[in-house]
């Protein structure tokens, strides 16, 4: 019996050292770092629709076969909206885009015996865009086909003239353009709009009469400033 108590210790002892070996011997637990998820390369590729606000210039460059040629400015504000799809390929962006704009560009005379209003009432155009990004940063040209309307009404010693024409032009601009976040970005943008001659005659009522019809020109020039939201 004194031998089997004696040999008892010893037995725990090897089995204390056989499990310490045998748990030497597990593998021992990887720990993984989480995976890293890049931030999302921006791109300017997509749709958009957006507004804009801006304010514009006519020179209607007139040429009367009684009085001869002369000019006349008009100003105001216009405002509207876009719609368009740009493509990035590197760091080019090309595109195409079609604007409306609402327009109050006109000018107002008062003479002796009455009044009148020479206006553009809204300007619309298409055009292909290019340009070169830095990153958010979009420094871009177009240009296209446009189209607006002019309307004259004069007042005078109780009689009217009054016409309304409609035009087909050519458009150049460009802008910059930065997204501030991902999917809404401003701009601002310059646009020069440049109308043929047409002939224009004008309906009278009360006894007025007029000289025309005559030759007029048109061009304008527009500054805006709009935000697109890019699907």
């Amino acid at each position: 019996m004194r031998r089997k108590a004696k040999m008892l210790p010893v037995l725990g002892a090897l089995v204390a050292l056989t499990s310490t070996a045998f748990a030497a011997d597990l593998p021992r637990p990887v720990y993984k770092a989480a995976p890293f998820a890049p931030e999302p390369v921006f791109t300017w590729t997509g749709f958009y629709v957006g507004g804009h606000l801006g304010y514009g210039w006519s020179k209607f460059s007139v040429n009367d076969p009684v009085l001869g040629a002369s000019s006349n400015t008009a100003s105001g504000w216009l405002g509207g909206a876009q719609a368009g799809y740009n493509y990035q390929i590197g760091s080019f962006v090309l595109g195409v885009e079609g604007d409306y704009s609402f327009a109050d560009v006109k000018k107002t005379a008062t003479v002796v015996g009455g009044n009148g209003t020479l206006k553009n009432d809204f300007f619309a155009d298409v055009t292909a865009r290019a340009g070169y990004a830095f990153d958010r940063f979009l420094v871009y040209g177009k240009g296209g086909i446009a189209w607006t309307r002019d309307k004259l009404n004069v007042s005078l010693l109780g009689g009217t003239a009054s016409g309304t024409f409609n035009r087909t032009g050519w458009l150049l601009g460009g802008g910059l353009e930065w997204a501030f976040m991902n999917n809404w970005s401003a701009k601002i943008e310059y646009n020069y709009l440049h109308f043929n001659s047409i002939t224009e005659n004008f309906a009278t009522t009360g006894g007025l009469t007029t000289s025309c019809p005559c030759s007029v020109g048109l061009n304008t020039q527009i500054v805006k400033a709009g935000v697109n939201y890019r699907f």
